[in-house]
């Protein structure tokens, strides 16, 4: 979908009340596709491809209202002007500046980043780790999910998750591959994520919200509870649980968001 010049992909499915899913930096709607999936049979699900991922256009320069809007004007396109967003990681803080701007039904933030400022030489660590996934990725991908070490190495340390029973080794594959090609995303990113004032932005939210969290996601832990605190909502932690709870506790993870869009946007 074509918005001021820029294309911003939509994956759409099911029907009635709408929710948008906003994915997290190197990531893809792939991840969270199951959770789309299972959402679909009581809602319409919109996920947005973030700018310079998948089929999105890159933002130059990059700033976090500029990309809410962006996305916001796209889900309008589709017909959706008031939906539930739901965030994950650095799609969280999009989530609230989308929510700052435009109508919408009410935020989740899971697994937020964003307020805590980020220091950018430790964050440029990882500018390395990037561009080898994104040369090396066609090689080594399926060994990486297929051998404990690596698989812990990548999932565990690079993507933040605490339980890699779960992962399904095609969906690994798919997200190792978007990971690589999004890396040249993280270093336009940076600056912008550390300048980024999301407590003030937060606090001009006044519609519902649910902030989510792993209690071994350290980064969720930085920024959930005063997140939380300054959009006035609603926090669950998940015991057990990293990262990426829509795949390491997907039941738990669907039934706190249930009852929170039930009382938000019932079906």
């Amino acid at each position: 979908m074509a918005v001021a010049g820029l294309r911003v992909k939509l994956t759409e499915w099911g029907r009635g009340p709408a929710v948008v899913l906003l994915h997290g930096l190197t990531g893809s709607p792939a991840y969270l596709r199951p959770y789309a999936e299972q959402l679909a049979r009581t809602h319409r699900v919109l996920a947005i491809d973030l700018p310079g991922h998948g089929g999105s256009d890159m933002l130059e320069p990059f700033t976090f209202p500029e990309a809410a809007r962006a996305m916001a004007h796209a889900a309008a396109a589709a017909g959706v002007e008031r939906p539930v967003v739901i965030g994950h990681s650095f799609g969280a803080p999009l989530a609230v500046a989308w929510a700052a701007e435009r109508p919408v039904a009410g935020i989740v933030a899971c697994s937020p980043v964003g307020m805590v400022p980020l220091e950018l030489r430790r964050a440029r660590f990882v500018l390395p780790f990037h561009r080898l996934l994104a040369l090396t990725e066609p090689a080594w991908g399926g060994a990486a999910l297929a051998f404990g070490p690596s698989r812990r190495a990548v999932f565990g340390w690079f993507v933040g998750m605490a339980g890699l029973g779960g992962l399904e080794p095609a969906l690994g594959r798919e997200m190792l591959r978007d990971a690589g090609r999004a890396a040249p995303v993280v270093r336009k990113v940076l600056a912008p994520l550390a300048r980024l004032d999301l407590a003030g932005m937060a606090r001009g939210v006044s519609v519902p919200a649910l902030v989510l969290w792993g209690d071994l996601d350290a980064s969720g832990w930085e920024s959930g509870p005063p997140l939380a605190a300054a959009l006035r909502a609603r926090q669950e932690v998940l015991p057990g649980v990293g990262h990426m709870p829509m795949l390491e506790a997907p039941y738990a993870f669907t039934m706190i968001v249930r009852d929170f869009l039930s009382a938000t946007v019932p079906a």
